[in-house]
């Protein structure tokens, strides 16, 4: 006998990547909204490279204000650039 899986269950224990309803849409949409809801860009982002060992480096991003990096924050200023 074989027991099958239905719902929120089987998708859960599916390795794919669980999405949002707006995520299915337009990739271009999908990209430009996940960035309005990050701290891309922000004047406040800050990074450096970091090496566990003189082969791997990583570049590590964090916010200049002490904030949780990743997720748009009421102090997000947009970066000007001198043109």
């Amino acid at each position: 006998m074989v027991k099958v899986k239905t719902g929120k269950a089987a998708m859960a224990d599916d390795n794919s990547v669980n999405l949002e309803r707006w995520e299915y849409g337009n990739p271009e949409e999908v990209v430009a909204r996940r960035r309005a809801q990050s701290c891309h860009g922000c004047r406040h982002e800050e990074a450096f490279h970091f090496a566990e060992n003189s082969l791997l480096w990583q570049l590590v991003k964090f916010c200049g204000k002490g904030r949780q990096y990743g997720k748009r924050c009421a102090l997000y200023q947009s970066k000007e650039y001198d043109k």
